[in-house]
C-alpha cells in the first residue's frame, strides 16, 4: 500500500463491500499458494493482470522487489536438492499471490483494511497496532530517503566502505529518531485519552452481489484446486 508514484489509482472492483473483497482475496490466495500446475497458476495472473491493465506499469514496478525475491528462490533451491519445476511453481504462486493481493485487498487502503478487520471482530488493540505501524514505516522511508538524498549531494568522494558506513550512520540515527518520536507519540496520545482502540467510523452495506462475487469466488477456486489435483 503505496502512498507514492506507486500507488495504485484504478480499481477494478470498486464499490464492492470491503468485507467481500478481504474475504474474496484471502480465498484466492490461499488456493493460489495450493496449486501446483504451472499452466493454471499462469492463466489465474494472467488473468488478474488483465483486470490491473490500467495500472500495469505500477502493478510491474511493484512485482521488481517480489522478483528479486523470487531469484534468490533461483539459486537456493537447487542448491538444497530443488528441481527446476520446483522453483517456477513457487516463482508463479508468489506473483499469483501478488496480484490477487493488489486487485482485492490494497484499493481498501490501511483505513479500509483496518475497518474490516475491526468489523469482523479482529483484536482491537491489534487492528491499532498495524494502523500505526503502517503510518510510521512511511515515516522513517521519508526520513531515510531524505537522509541519503542529502548525503550525496554533499558528501565528497568516497571508498565505497565509507559511503556504506555513511549509509549504516543514516539507518541507526533513523531508528534511534524512531525510538524517541515513538515515545512522545505514545505520551501525547494517552494525555488526550486514547485507550489504544481506534473506533470505528465506517458503515458498511453488504449487497446480493457481494454474495454472488463471493460465491463466485468460492467456485472458482475450488474448480482450480480440482483440476490441479486432477
Amino acid at each position: 500500500m503505496y502512498l507514492n508514484r506507486l500507488e495504485l489509482k484504478h480499481d477494478a472492483l470498486k464499490g464492492a463491500d470491503p468485507r467481500c473483497r478481504l474475504s474474496a482475496g484471502l480465498i484466492l490466495i490461499i488456493g493460489a499458494v495450493q496449486i501446483l500446475h504451472v499452466f493454471l497458476l499462469f492463466c489465474l495472473t494472467a488473468a488478474v493482470l488483465v483486470l490491473l491493465f490500467r495500472d500495469i506499469k505500477t502493478v510491474f514496478l511493484r512485482l521488481i522487489p517480489v522478483n528479486l525475491f523470487c531469484g534468490i528462490l533461483c539459486v537456493t533451491v537447487p542448491l538444497g536438492g530443488g528441481s527446476i519445476n520446483a522453483v517456477i511453481v513457487y516463482i508463479l504462486r508468489i506473483n499469483a499471490a501478488a496480484v490477487l493481493y493488489m486487485i482485492f485487498i490494497i484499493p481498501l487502503g490501511i483505513g479500509g483494511l483496518a475497518a474490516v478487520l475491526a468489523k469482523l471482530k479482529v483484536s482491537a488493540k491489534l487492528v491499532s497496532l498495524l494502523t500505526l505501524t503502517y503510518r510510521y514505516l512511511f515515516v522513517m522511508y521519508e526520513r531515510v530517503f531524505s537522509a541519503i538524498l542529502s548525503i550525496r549531494l554533499r558528501r565528497p568522494r568516497q571508498s565505497t566502505a565509507m559511503s556504506w558506513r555513511s549509509y549504516t550512520g543514516v539507518f541507526a540515527s533513523a531508528l534511534a529518531s524512531a525510538f524517541f518520536r515513538s515515545q512522545k507519540i505514545h505520551l501525547a496520545m494517552r494525555s488526550r485519552g486514547f485507550d489504544g482502540v481506534f473506533p470505528l467510523t465506517r458503515v458498511f452495506a453488504w449487497k446480493m452481489r457481494d454474495t454472488v462475487t463471493l460465491f463466485a469466488v468460492c467456485i472458482i477456486t475450488a474448480m482450480l484446486l480440482i483440476i490441479d489435483r486432477g
